[in-house]
Order: structure tokens, then sequence, then C-alpha cells
């Protein structure tokens, strides 16, 4: 801090802090220590394929956290995008130590090939082709052995613990955690409805009934009491993944629908998911089109039941991976620049948080070589395609 600073420190600190800042011009080299904020625009090479053309992330237009200004020059189309290079820039100090250089690229090196073998598999074989019939799908596991259960000891003692725990008696009745009454996958209004425009997307009301609830809970409680007692649950993907719906199956070879998945908190304790509701948003002369799913017995609601659960894995897997990215890394970034640019190194505050910034930004810039560019990991593997990182930004948007 300032004021307590000796006064030979003071005209020092304030070179310091200059040189950290830099000018905002030219392009930054390995030996710099430099922090400066930039959009995300270097994700594609607009010089290389049209193919691969995504917007630039931070604007008005799609709102996102800052990177670290690299300088690199304009591109000849776009003027706005930055060209890409085999390695991106980071302050010095933000690089990895040797160790740590080495370890992470032999992590990296295991996760390549675990990507990259069955990318050769796809290549190989023929990409239309498709399960000849349904229970082929389970032909899959075949060989895979099975964990060996628990004996009675080990599975009974938790759940006994846990029933008296939640019963009416004082016996080894502990405090719910605050956290479960502000979870934000608590049902707290009913009926479900969509905050989007129906002008574009449609109907806003759910085809998720009081009634279906009722039915399949199986007349235990009513919907007004479930929601009283905090039991009812929702994976909500649908206000998020309905917007580009039409656009990801434009894509060939995938798709994509708006999904919210209601779940029943049971008495011991477990969370049963009660119905899945997919939902595709009106395109052309098409009406929005929309259908719950729930656990049947005969065989085609439990290949259809399966079917909407897988749906509902591929929307969570993705939003998991973009949502890691964005609040764990990507949100980040913009805090350490920010450190750097105003806080002298001896300040107490500095000194706390540096320890959590430690390599975040090396982490970032390999991002941004493999792992979030275009065509790159993220749009290689998950449902949204080339619109995963576009999604994170309306994600970021919401926040």
């Amino acid at each position: 801090m300032q004021y307590y600073s000796a006064s030979g420190l003071k005209k020092l600190r304030e070179i310091e802090l200059e040189n950290l800042r830099g000018n905002g011009k030219g392009e930054r080299k390995t030996s710099d220590k430099i922090y400066d904020y930039d959009t995300y625009n270097d994700l594609w090479d607009p010089d290389d394929s049209k193919d691969l053309a995504r917007p630039i992330l931070g604007g008005q237009d799609h709102p996102y956290p800052r990177r670290c200004r690299t300088g690199r020059p304009s591109s000849k189309k776009d003027p706005l995008s930055e060209t890409r290079s085999s390695s991106v820039y980071v302050p010095r100090d933000e690089a990895f130590e040797e160790v740590k250089q080495m370890t992470f690229s032999t992590k990296t090196l295991k996760s390549v090939l675990h990507a990259l073998l069955p990318q050769v598999e796809i290549m190989l074989l023929d990409p239309h082709l498709v399960f000849p019939y349904f229970t082929a799908i389970d032909l899959l596991f075949q060989g895979v052995p099975l964990p060996k259960s628990k004996n009675f000891f080990q599975s009974i003692i938790p759940r006994l613990v846990k029933t008296i725990a939640e019963g009416e008696g004082d016996i080894l009745l502990f405090e719910t955690p605050a956290m479960i009454d502000r979870d934000k996958f608590l049902v707290s209004e009913w009926p479900l409805k969509s905050k989007l425009d129906p002008g574009i997307y449609g109907p806003p009301e759910s085809l998720i009934t009081a009634k279906l609830i009722e039915r399949e809970i199986k007349g235990v409680m009513t919907i007004d009491e479930a929601l009283k007692q905090k039991k009812m649950f929702i994976l909500d993907y649908h206000d998020l993944l309905l917007p580009y719906v039409n656009k990801v199956r434009e894509i060939e070879g995938t798709t994509l629908y708006g999904s919210r998945t209601l779940f029943f908190l049971t008495m011991d304790g477990t969370l049963r998911p009660l119905a899945i509701e997919l939902t595709r948003p009106p395109v052309g002369d098409k009406l929005q089109w929309k259908q719950v799913f729930t656990p049947g017995w005969d065989g085609t609601s439990c290949w259809l039941w399966r079917l909407a659960k897988a749906h509902v894995c591929a929307h969570d897997s993705g939003y998991h991976q973009l949502v890691h990215w964005l609040r764990t890394h990507c949100c980040t970034e913009p805090y350490i620049i920010a450190a750097n640019r105003q806080l002298s190194a001896m300040h107490p505050i500095y000194r706390l948080l540096h320890p959590h910034f430690r390599y975040t930004m090396e982490i970032n810039a390999l991002a941004q070589e493999s792992l979030i560019n275009a065509g790159g990991i993220i749009e290689s593997c998950f449902s949204p395609g080339k619109y995963a990182i576009e999604l994170s930004s309306a994600a970021y948007d919401r926040l």
C-alpha cells in the first residue's frame, strides 16, 4: 500500500506498474511481462477457412470476459480478428516452470492419444453406419466387469443412519445444510414456463403438468406439497439451448433440443427422474414441437425414455465443460490482469490472490490453441458443435 511504503520505493513502484500496463501497441514477445486486455478475436483465422468462421467474443453482441492482449497481426480478410500462431503469449511470470511444463505435457499427450484413437476409428469406419437393432447398444458393454457389491454392513448402515436422521425423533437428527435451501436446481415456480419470446420460440408453457407429476410419484403427495417440502428439482437447459437448436440441427450428423428434466427427492434421499421434456422451436412453416417422456414398462416407452435421457446427458456434459472453462478459467483471467495492473506485488491483497492465480493464464493460452478454438476439442466432442463457445457467451450474459 502506497502510504506505508518507504519513500524510496514509491517511484520504483510507479515505474514497475507503468511497465506492467504497457502502451497497448506492438506484438508481445516471450520475454515481455505486460498485462493488457483484449477480446477473444483469435479463435479462428479468417485467412484460413470460411467454414471455421466464429464471432468475436467480447462486446455488446457477444459479452465475454477479456483475455490477455498478444498484439499479433490482424487478419487480412477481417481486420478485427488476429492471426493465429503456434503459441499464445503469456507474461513470463505466468508461464509454466520446467517441472510443471513436463508434467502438464505428459498429461496432455495422454489426453490427446485418448481422444485421437476414437477419431481414427471413426475415419476408418462408415460414418453412416447405425445400430441394426436397439439391443445392439447393449452389446457395447459385453465383457465389461461390474464392480462387486458391498457387503451387508457396508451398504445398510449408512442408509440406516440416514433414515434415522430424517425421522421425526431427535436421535442423530442433523440440521439440513443451508446450501440445499438455496439450491438453484430447486423448483420454486409452478407451472414451468419459458422466459423466451413466444413470438420467436413458440408457446412458453411446459407440457409437464401437475397431473403428470402426481401420477409419477404414485400419489405420495400433491404437487403443492412437494413444492412446499422442497422435494422437486429441475435440470433446465430449455431457455439456454433453444435459441441454438435450429442452428445446430443444420450441422450434418447432429441434433439438439431444449430440455427440462424434473426430479423428485425420495424418502431415502435420492433424486428420481420423473419426466423429460424435449423442445424444438418453430422453423419455416413448421410449428414448435415438444414432447414429454416418462419412465415406462413396455418396449417402446422404455427406449424412448433411454433416448431422452441420452439427450439430457449430452446437454449436461457439454454444459459442464463450458461452465468449467467459463467460470474456473475464463472469468479468472481479467482478475489476474487487473491485479497486476493495479496492485503492487507488495500489496497484501495481491499476496493473498497470487497463489490462486498461478498458471491459470498459461492453461488458458493452451486452451485457446486446441480446446476452445474453431474446430477444437470442445466443438468436436459436444452437442452444440461449432456454436459451443458462442453458447458459453450466452450463458455468461445470463450470469
